[in-house]
């Protein structure tokens, strides 16, 4: 509580306001309250309700409640603290209003700390592409990699590269990410099984692609065994 209080007070006089320019400015916010009330929070008699919270550290420039008014170490007394200041005043309603708030929050990697980011893991399966396998992919054998904000949110899997056919766009060995479809436009690179082949090519008009031009297009034909697998995306 006491933490929360020096806060407020600290951010109020950074931002060079007295308690009566931010109880006018709250009220333009459409929060309103008194300067009164703004001194009871910063000695802690006090706390100021959800929507006053946030519009104070919108006022005062805060970015990372969390940290600024809690510090990164302070785990189990802050979370405590934190939720007194949520709850304040509000009733089933608006608890349950809060609590989907920071579901979203917590939801959205733009507002998590970087550590919890590395933790989305993607399927990398034990299949190399091109390599001819003759088996699907929920078939096969897959290790859990972890992934961080450079790979697309809507990846369903991953597979590893084999050979140099789709130089210089995609190395041997590198590692590609795939979403799950079942069609793909011309143009499009993509995961394919073809007469019990797994293939990472390009789609053309009947056949499938390399980007590598030693590699001849393989063609298509309505009597061979021919399925997408999904849309290469990473």
């Amino acid at each position: 509580m006491d933490n929360i209080a020096v806060t407020l007070k600290k951010l109020r006089v950074a931002n060079g306001l007295s308690q009566i320019e931010v109880a006018e400015r709250l009220s333009r916010m459409g929060v309103p309250s008194s300067n009164k009330a703004i001194s009871r929070w910063e000695v802690g008699a006090s706390q100021p309700t959800v929507p006053q919270f946030l519009s104070l550290c919108k006022l005062y420039g805060v970015s990372d409640p969390y940290t600024t008014f809690f510090g990164e170490h302070s785990t189990s007394n802050a979370q405590s603290i934190e939720l007194s200041v949520l709850t304040n005043g509000l009733n089933a309603l608006g608890w349950s209003r809060v609590s989907e708030y920071i579901a979203f929050l917590r939801s959205n990697t733009r507002f998590t700390a970087s550590e919890r980011n590395t933790r989305r893991t993607v399927r990398l399966y034990d299949v190399p592409a091109s390599a001819g396998t003759g088996v699907f992919l929920d078939e096969s054998e897959y290790t859990d990699i972890a992934v961080d904000d450079a790979v697309p949110e809507d990846v369903d899997y991953a597979l590893r590269i084999s050979g140099d056919s789709m130089e210089p766009t995609f190395d041997d060995e590198q590692i590609v990410y795939v979403r799950k479809q079942e069609t793909l436009d011309i143009g499009d690179v993509g995961i394919f099984i073809h007469n019990n082949d797994v293939y990472c090519k390009e789609l053309g008009r009947g056949e499938l692609i390399s980007h590598n031009s030693d590699y001849a297009p393989i063609p298509v034909s309505r009597y061979d065994a021919f399925y997408v697998l999904g849309k290469v995306i990473g």
